[in-house]
């Protein structure tokens, strides 16, 4: 079974959202040499708490991976780096992340 995570970005404004958008289109080849598998990728213009813009993303490790060690070797790679080239990294307000498992009906499993 896989291990998955929902990850919730907080943008500053619509125009960082949309940026931070198109980064994530090339963080998906980069975590999946490193044993990341993207699920999806949602934006919301407004957060339901606070207002601002967010970019849902749903990500899944191996059932044996541990998640921060993994996550964090991706973060080191010169991919995330060459993916985060020319973005102003204050754009994002917060981050969350969530491990979530899988109920016994889920079809993601």
């Amino acid at each position: 079974m896989s291990q998955y995570q929902l990850r919730v970005y907080t943008l500053r404004s619509p125009e960082a959202l949309v940026a931070y958008e198109n980064i994530w289109s090339k963080h998906i080849p980069g975590m999946a040499k490193h044993g990341i598998a993207t699920h999806g990728v949602w934006t919301v213009t407004a957060g339901p708490e606070s207002g601002t813009p967010q970019l849902y993303a749903l990500v899944s490790y191996q059932d044996a991976d541990n998640v921060q060690e993994r996550l964090g070797a991706y973060l080191s790679s010169p991919e995330f780096r060459a993916d985060m080239e020319g973005f102003d990294i204050s754009q994002i307000v917060g981050v969350a992340e969530s491990v979530l498992t899988p109920t016994a009906a889920s079809p993601l499993q």
